[in-house]
Order: structure tokens, then C-alpha cells, then sequence
């Protein structure tokens, strides 16, 4: 197909997403200081064991404050920061930066999935490089912008990228559950590669939840594919998971009525599961982007993740089935149990060259969980970049 890729309109911002939630939850942490400062009247402050800041030098330099004087001066603190933070969303959704389409040529076409071909020019022979991103976020943080693309670092350096742009589910795709996309979509889209290409070898790579279903799709399309890359795929749905975030995740009964009453998982839903990861984000990193100069590269690049961020889409009601009873509930992947058109997912089976990478700061997916999937290979090159999720495809 010659057709390219199309630059859309592109709406106001109203993030971050769900803004109220992000709100509520910094003046929140704000009246949990004052209130942790209220137990000062009762004796000393009790402070975490595993809290490794100091504690006795704080406590020693607090017991010599008034509570009183201690309560006035974090709820100064505490507005400060918060006025901060609002003044960091504001000059966020004033900023000029749009970002602009990349104008990628379409290889291909399902429904409302489509291929895009990262370089073109390159070479008959050249390496393909096929990246598969999550259902849940766009596909472009994989190509962000000039400087900040994964993409373009690839065809810089003489390889074939191509990359798998889900777009929000069609009328087809909301009918999908999860081995919808990897049986007529992922495994259709390698066997079409591999035919568009026979003179390139073929790496398949996954990139979050785009790893853990390409997991499935490496093993039943191996005897066509030259590697599989996994980058940060969960694998172990219960390993490095908060007690209460499993807990919640595992609710089916309450997921399934959800699910009923709404269709899909909602955009906002599923921001407010990653805000719950790290509640206070928000107040942080908005403090901080208000004390930026916003002509400065820094601050369009915090301007162009947060854009990507707030962009998602909502998961079809059957994905989102699958990843809260199969993934987070029953934790089926690790178990060897997940089946996928009538076969188990078995990592075991997957003779060909694996990458894992597991970040060191990732709090989307816990470095176990990512391990998980390392461990179950019958042998993986385990790489663990100094970053986080999404630093990890899009720092330089």
C-alpha cells in the first residue's frame, strides 16, 4: 500500500487524566501531612522502619517545633505545592507544542489496525524489525518526535523498522478479546512481513502489553522469525504487585459489571488504575514543570510524553476481560496455563534467540514480573536498562 499515515486535528488538553482525580489525590496527600502532624500532640511521630531518610535527625529536629507551629507550616508547604502543581497543568494546556504525524507509509491494513514502515529505503536485506506496542497507549511513543524515536534510531543505523499502530478498536476490534488481536492480527501481520521480506531476517518485538502477546505469537510463528524481543512484558501478573492494587485488579464480579455497563474499559478508568501505581506523581511532576523555561527542549519533551499519555484508548470489553481474569486474576501466563487458539502460551517451546529487557525503575511493570518471562525461556539475554518504562524507548 502507498497510502500514508494521516495528521489528525488535534483536541485542547484536559490533562492530566482524570484531571479531578489527580487533584483530589494532591490535596489529599496534603491533608494526610497535617494530619500525621496532629499525632505529634500524642507523643513522638511513629515513622516507617524501612524508611531510610534520616528518621532520627527529623524526629530529634521536630519534637523541637509546637504542633501547632509543625501544622502551619506543612499547610503552607502543602499549598505551595499544590499551587504549583496547578500552575504546572496550566502552562501544560498553553504550551504550543503539537505534535506532528510522521507521515509513515502503510504496509498494511485490518480494520482500524495498520503497519507502518519505519524506513522505507532501507536495504532488501536489511534486519526487519517488526514492534507490536500495548493495546492500551498509542503506538507513537515508539516514533515520539524528531530525537526522541525509537524508530528513527533504528533506520539511522541501516535496520527495517516496522511498527503495528492499533488505533482505538473499530467495529471489528470491539467484538476482540485478547487472542482476537494475536490470531488475526499480530500472526497475520508477521506471516505478511515475512512474505513482503523474504530476503530480511525477521525480529519480532513487543513492548509492554505488546510483549506478553507476542509472547504467543513467537511461538506458534518461530519457524519465521529470526528473534523475539520482549521490552518490560509482564509475564507474572501477581510478582512485585501491592497487595491492594492485585486485590482490586482481581475483583472479576465487579470488572464484569464494568465491563457490562460500559462496553469497553474506559480511556479515564484505565488512567486512574495507573495514576493508583503512584498516587502523587501528578503533584511532582507538575511542581517540577512549572519552574521549567518552556522554550527549552526539556520542556517540549515533557510536553510531547504527557500529550502521549493522556492520548490512550479505551480496551475492548473482551481484552479487558481477558487481562483482569486470565492475566491479573487466575495469573495464567506463568502457570503455563493461558491458551491461545486452542494452544498453551509455553515460553519453553521458544527455540529461537530471546531479548528481555526489564528496566530498573519500571513501576508499570515490576522488574519480577518482567523476569518471569526470562525464567521460563529455555534461554533469554536478559538486558536491565537504567530507566523506567517509558524512558526506556524514548531517552537518548
Amino acid at each position: 500500500m502507498d497510502e500514508t499515515e494521516e495528521m489528525t486535528a488535534v483536541p485542547p488538553r484536559l490533562g492530566p487524566r482524570p484531571l479531578a482525580l489527580h487533584l483530589g489525590l494532591a490535596t489529599t496527600a496534603v491533608a494526610g501531612s497535617l494530619a500525621s502532624a496532629s499525632l505529634k500532640e500524642t507523643g513522638p511521630v511513629p515513622w516507617p522502619k524501612d524508611l531510610d531518610i534520616g528518621t532520627d535527625d527529623l524526629a530529634t529536629r521536630l519534637d523541637k517545633i509546637g504542633s501547632g507551629d509543625l501544622i502551619r507550616m506543612l499547610a503552607e508547604e502543602g499549598s505551595e505545592k499544590v499551587q504549583e502543581m496547578i500552575s504546572g497543568i496550566r502552562l501544560y494546556h498553553r504550551h504550543p507544542y503539537q505534535r506532528a504525524a510522521r507521515n509513515r507509509p502503510i504496509l498494511w491494513q485490518q480494520g482500524t489496525t495498520r503497519l507502518l514502515d519505519g524506513n522505507p529505503e532501507a536495504a532488501e536485506n536489511a534486519p526487519v524489525i517488526l514492534f507490536v506496542p500495548s493495546l492500551v497507549n498509542r503506538a507513537y511513543i515508539l516514533d515520539l518526535m524528531p530525537g526522541r524515536s525509537l524508530v528513527d534510531h533504528l533506520a539511522e543505523a541501516g535496520l527495517h523498522p516496522l511498527l503495528v499502530d492499533w488505533n482505538a478498536p473499530g467495529e471489528s476490534e470491539k467484538e476482540f478479546n485478547v487472542e482476537n488481536y494475536i490470531l488475526k492480527r499480530i500472526c497475520p501481520i508477521v506471516d505478511f512481513v515475512a512474505d513482503a521480506f523474504p530476503g530480511a531476517p525477521l525480529h519480532l518485538a513487543g513492548y509492554c502489553m505488546g510483549g506478553t502477546l507476542t509472547v504467543a505469537a513467537a511461538q506458534f510463528r518461530q519457524a519465521r522469525l529470526a528473534s523475539f524481543i520482549a521490552l518490560a512484558a509482564p509475564w507474572d501478573f501477581h510478582a512485585g504487585l501491592a497487595d491492594l492494587a492485585r486485590q482490586l485488579l482481581a475483583q472479576k464480579e465487579m470488572w464484569d459489571n464494568v465491563l457490562a455497563g460500559f462496553g469497553e474499559l474506559p480511556v479515564d478508568l484505565l488512567q486512574a488504575l495507573f495514576v493508583s501505581l503512584d498516587p502523587n506523581l501528578g503533584l511532582r511532576k507538575f511542581s517540577m514543570f512549572a519552574g521549567m523555561d518552556m522554550t527549552s527542549e526539556r520542556a517540549v519533551e515533557f510536553v510531547a510524553l504527557e500529550d502521549w499519555l493522556n492520548d490512550g484508548t479505551a480496551l475492548a470489553k473482551g481484552v479487558a476481560a481477558d487481562c483482569f481474569d486470565k492475566w491479573y486474576g487466575r495469573n495464567e501466563p506463568v502457570a503455563n496455563l493461558w491458551e491461545v487458539g486452542g494452544e498453551n502460551v509455553r515460553p519453553a517451546e521458544i527455540k529461537i534467540p530471546v531479548l528481555v529487557t526489564a528496566p530498573k525503575v519500571d513501576k508499570l511493570v515490576p522488574r519480577p514480573s518482567a523476569l518471569a518471562l526470562a525464567e521460563a525461556l529455555p534461554e533469554a539475554t536478559v538486558v536491565t536498562p537504567p530507566s523506567g518504562h517509558i524512558g526506556m524507548v524514548t531517552s537518548r
